[in-house]
C-alpha cells in the first residue's frame, strides 16, 4: 500500500501542471508532504517520528551530528571534483541578482532552497527510506535515490543546476539512515547549498 502511494505522490507531482517558482513549490508541498502525512497519520494511524521528523535519541542524536558532518565533508569533495574536471562550473548558475546582493542571496537560500531542500527531505529521506527501513535495511537508501533521480529524469530536468540535489538525494540519504532522522540531512544539505553557492559567487566577484 505505501509503495503504491509514494508511486500516487510521484505521478501527481509529474503530471501536475505547474510554472517555476512558487506554483512549484506548492504543488510539491501538496503531493510530496501534506498527502503522505495525511496517509501516516489517518490510515497507517503511525506517528511521523517513525519517518524520520524526530532529533533522535541520544546515541542516534550522536550518529547524526556525526554523519552529517562525516557526508557534508563528503559532499564538498564531489562537488570539488565536479568544479574542477567537468563543465559544471560553466552550467550552474545563479541569477544576478542574487549574486549582487547579500540579503537576496540571503533570502534565496533561506526560503527558496531551503523550501525545496525541506520536500526534497522530506519526501525521500523521511517517507520513502523509512517506508522501507525496516524489511530492506540499507537498500532503501538507494530506493529513495533511484527514484529521485527518476523523478529528474522523467520531469526531463537533469542538468547540472540539479547536480548538488542529486548528491544530497546519496549522501543525505545515508545520514538518514544512520541517525534514523530526515532532520540531519536536512540540515546538513543546507549548508552544503549555502556553501556551494557562496563559493560560486566568490569565484564570480
Amino acid at each position: 500500500m505505501s509503495s503504491f502511494v509514494i508511486l500516487v505522490c510521484l505521478f501527481l507531482s509529474i503530471s501536475f501542471p505547474a510554472e517555476a517558482g512558487l506554483q512549484q513549490i506548492t504543488k510539491n508541498l501538496s503531493f510530496l508532504i501534506i498527502i503522505p502525512i495525511l496517509y501516516i497519520k489517518l490510515i497507517l494511524k503511525k506517528d511521523l517520528r517513525s519517518y524520520g521528523l524526530n532529533i533522535s535519541e541520544k546515541n542516534n542524536r550522536k550518529a547524526g551530528i556525526f554523519w552529517a558532518i562525516a557526508m557534508l565533508f563528503v559532499s564538498l569533495l564531489i562537488i570539488y571534483l565536479l568544479l574542477n574536471y567537468t563543465e559544471f562550473k560553466k552550467s550552474y548558475g545563479l541569477a544576478a541578482y542574487i549574486v549582487e546582493n547579500f540579503w537576496i542571496f540571503m533570502a534565496y537560500e533561506l526560503i527558496l532552497v531551503n523550501a525545496l531542500l525541506f520536500i526534497q527531505s522530506f519526501f525521500y529521506q523521511g517517507f520513502i527510506l523509512f517506508t522501507y527501513f525496516e524489511k530492506l535495511g540499507y537498500w532503501s537508501i538507494l530506493i529513495q535515490f533511484f527514484l529521485y533521480l527518476m523523478f529528474v529524469l522523467i520531469l526531463g530536468n537533469f542538468s547540472w543546476q540539479l547536480a548538488p540535489f542529486i548528491i544530497l538525494s546519496l549522501t543525505g540519504g545515508w545520514v538518514a539512515y544512520k541517525s534514523r532522522s530526515f532532520i540531519y540531512s536536512y540540515i546538513m544539505g543546507l549548508l552544503f547549498i549555502i556553501i556551494l553557492d557562496s563559493y560560486i559567487i566568490y569565484t564570480i566577484k
